[in-house]
C-alpha cells in the first residue's frame, strides 16, 4: 500500500511539472503579447486563446499535487475538534464524497472531449485549434485527481486501522 500511495505522489508530481510549465507558457505568451502590442503595434492574435487552454492545463493537473501537499481549502472547524481516529474517519468520508464527485465529472468530460474530436470543432479564432486538444486536459487531470484522492483515502484508512490497533 505505502508503495502504491508513493507512486501516485510521484505521478502527481509529475503533473505539477507539467502544470508549471503551463503557467510559465502563460506568463512567456502574455509578455510576448503586451511587447508585440507596445513597442511593435501588432498582435499575437493567438494569447488569449493559448494563455486560456494554458490556464486549463495549469489548473487540472495541478489538481492532484495540490491535494498531496494539503493545498485544498478545507474546512478545518470540525475537522480540527476531532482526535486521529475521527480525523481519519472524516478524511475517509470526505474523500470517498470527493472520488464520487470526481468520478461523475469524469464521466461528463470524456464524451466531452470525444464529441469534439468526432465533430472536427475547433475555435473560432484565427487559430482554429482543434478544441479537443485543450479539453483532452480535463479528464487527464481530473483522473490524475482521482488517483491521487485514492492515495489520500488509503492514507486516511491506514491513520484509522492503526488508531484501531491502539
Amino acid at each position: 500500500m505505502d508503495s502504491l500511495v508513493r507512486f501516485l505522489g510521484r505521478l502527481s508530481d509529475k503533473a505539477a511539472v507539467v502544470s508549471s510549465m503551463a503557467m510559465i507558457l502563460v506568463v512567456l505568451l502574455i509578455l510576448v503579447e503586451v511587447v508585440a502590442r507596445s513597442l511593435f503595434n501588432t498582435s499575437t492574435m493567438v494569447a488569449d486563446e493559448y494563455s486560456a487552454y494554458f490556464y486549463v492545463v495549469l489548473v487540472f493537473l495541478g489538481l492532484g499535487f495540490t491535494l498531496k501537499t494539503d493545498g485544498h481549502i478545507r474546512v478545518k472547524a470540525i475537522w480540527s475538534r476531532f482526535g486521529g481516529r475521527g480525523r481519519a474517519f472524516l478524511d475517509l468520508a470526505g474523500a470517498t464524497v470527493a472520488m464520487g464527485l470526481c468520478l461523475f465529472a469524469i464521466y461528463h468530460a470524456v464524451p466531452m472531449v470525444r464529441e469534439a474530436y468526432q465533430l472536427n470543432m475547433v475555435s473560432e479564432t484565427p487559430a482554429e485549434t482543434p478544441i479537443w486538444i485543450p479539453q483532452l486536459a480535463v479528464p487527464v487531470g481530473l483522473v490524475l485527481f482521482l488517483l491521487q484522492m485514492v492515495a489520500f483515502w488509503l492514507e486516511a484508512l491506514g491513520r484509522l486501522l492503526e488508531s484501531d490497533r491502539s
